[in-house]
């Protein structure tokens, strides 16, 4: 059935691949019943939608969109990106993040991966691009949602590597950086790029302003790579929790433009 598309959805979170299928109609009627116009569906489902390297089954979510559709329930499908599935871990343990202590985070959570891993990358741009294609025309599909709750930040060499090179670009010199943070102040100025740490706990506030905006450059970097594949046509989100200090939202913001 087709009714109207309303000015304000009222939606919740589906998991259609968690539930036997038989199961659907019967969620779906639920959600009739609770007069629900959207879902957002797909934001954990990596394992289900790409089961190995570009080994593509859109074929459940093709029927999932569909079903809510004859309900009269539009779609919000998110990029899988937030859950990096067993086997991509398996193929590059180097897309986990690394945590404040130095060890890798455990798989099997969910934004485990280095925001700056190029394999991490690769990796998102063939998933996303194949959604886009196989999806992205579907009339029931009103947006989509980035990710997950961008929530971690990794401590790794290459993270560290590309904080130096960053603050390389952003000062010119380590004497503007000096002066601009006031290293002298507890004996902490320095004489090469390389000697200058990611921060972990208190430190110069210079030091983690400046780490705050590099690890929210990193998560627009890999942002981009999203946007770039799901546009035009379509309004993009993301789902923040709160006020979670550790990224600068307005400026994750700028880069997801809603398009009528």
């Amino acid at each position: 059935m087709t009714e109207p598309r309303p000015c304000l959805h009222l939606g919740a979170a589906y998991y259609p691949e968690q539930w036997p299928e038989e199961r659907w109609p019967e969620d779906i009627r639920l959600m009739r019943e609770a007069r629900l116009t959207v879902v957002r569906m797909a934001e954990f489902a990596w394992s289900a939608l790409e089961p190995a390297r570009g080994e593509f089954r859109f074929d459940w979510l093709d029927r999932a969109v569909a079903a809510l559709a004859e309900a009269g329930i539009a779609s919000v499908l998110s990029t899988p990106t937030a859950g990096p599935p067993a086997w991509l871990v398996h193929e590059h343990p180097d897309i986990l993040a690394v945590d404040e202590s130095g060890r890798p985070v455990q798989f099997g959570n969910r934004c485990h991966y280095c925001v700056n891993s190029p394999e991490f990358h690769a990796a998102v741009s063939r998933i996303v691009a194949a959604m886009a294609e196989h999806l992205g025309t579907n009339s029931h599909v009103i947006g989509w949602q980035l990710d997950n709750e961008y929530d971690r930040v990794c401590y790794c060499d290459r993270c560290r590597a590309l904080f130096q090179q960053y603050l390389k670009e952003k000062f010119g010199s380590l004497d503007a950086l000096n002066e601009r943070w006031a290293t002298r102040y507890w004996s902490q100025t320095y004489s090469a790029w390389e000697q200058i740490p990611i921060p972990i706990g208190p430190h110069s506030p210079g030091l983690m302003l400046a780490f705050k905006q590099f690890v929210t450059e990193s998560y627009r970097r890999s942002q981009r790579l999203q946007l770039d594949l799901l546009r035009p046509g379509v309004w993009v989100t993301h789902n923040f929790m709160g006020w979670y200090d550790g990224l600068d939202y307005y400026a994750m913001t700028s880069d997801q433009q809603c398009e009528p």
